[in-house]
């Protein structure tokens, strides 16, 4: 997808978020809501949602989120933080993104690795800085379910989509997020039943191999660690009748590192 984007205008308006956003991270690292959003101008030439009706074919938005399994797929979701640019009462900043102001579309922009939040807040320090704009964690669950309504994007890392196949000139914004997981890594609930890690970044999955390598034996190169992405891993969960699917979804370790070292002023 092709792209330009220019830095944030001063001209700005806020809407209210209507969507609860409580984020129970890994440890109970930190609880964090949002009110509202600000709105910031950018040009940008969007494609998105370009395999959405596909991954959720079997369960449209308004079915899945109204299912009674949907609170604890965004539950298990919530686990992982994803990270938007925000103003300094914490309000996530809405991008205006369209090819012409006419088309534009007014939508907030979170991140699912930490470092491209960061990035993206340098480029908008030097384009425009806000008073006291910094990045927030948000639930991804609830981001989930807003982008599944089109009212947010969810921008997944630019090699963790390349390492999930696609070409080194795709634009992050507009594809699905990747998972990796490797089925001989399973672990057990309470109950006995199997949970598979899905894991947002490639090098966690291999390193989580790595480990279960250690610690059971084998040889790394009989695990093999496959790729999925986000939509395709709801629909699994949101189809699976008998409880019988079940994941954990495992935020990139530098996402975490992030919350851990801000919590304890490292």
């Amino acid at each position: 997808m092709d792209s330009t984007r220019s830095g944030p205008s001063t001209t700005m308006s806020a809407t209210t978020l209507n969507t609860g956003m409580a984020l129970c991270l890994f440890f109970g690292l930190m609880i964090s809501s949002a009110q509202s959003f600000q709105s910031i101008h950018v040009t940008s030439s969007l494609v998105r949602h370009s395999s959405k009706s596909t991954a959720l074919q079997s369960s449209e938005p308004n079915e899945l989120f109204d299912a009674p399994g949907w609170p604890a797929i965004e539950k298990e979701l919530d686990q992982v933080p994803v990270f938007a640019l925000a103003n300094a009462e914490g309000q996530p900043i809405k991008y205006s993104i369209g090819k012409s102001d006419s088309e534009a579309i007014e939508i907030p922009l979170f991140y699912t690795h930490v470092e491209d939040a960061l990035a993206e807040l340098e480029k908008a320090k030097e384009s425009n800085p806000l008073p006291g704009m910094d990045i927030n964690p948000y639930p991804l669950g609830g981001i989930f379910k807003m982008w599944a309504t089109d009212a947010a994007v969810i921008v997944p890392n630019t090699k963790a989509i390349m390492q999930a196949g696609a070409p080194p000139n795709a634009n992050p914004m507009g594809q699905n997020v990747p998972l990796f997981a490797c089925m001989e890594i399973a672990q057990e609930d309470e109950k006995g039943n199997p949970v598979l890690p899905m894991f947002l970044d490639l090098e966690d999955a291999n390193d989580a191999v790595t480990q279960a390598v250690s610690f059971d034996g084998g040889k790394a190169e009989d695990f093999e660690v496959v790729g999925l992405n986000l939509p395709e891993a709801v629909n699994l969960l949101a189809n699976s009748k008998d409880g019988s699917t079940a994941f954990n979804f495992v935020p990139p370790e530098s996402s975490l590192r992030h919350i851990r070292d801000y919590l304890t002023g490292s």
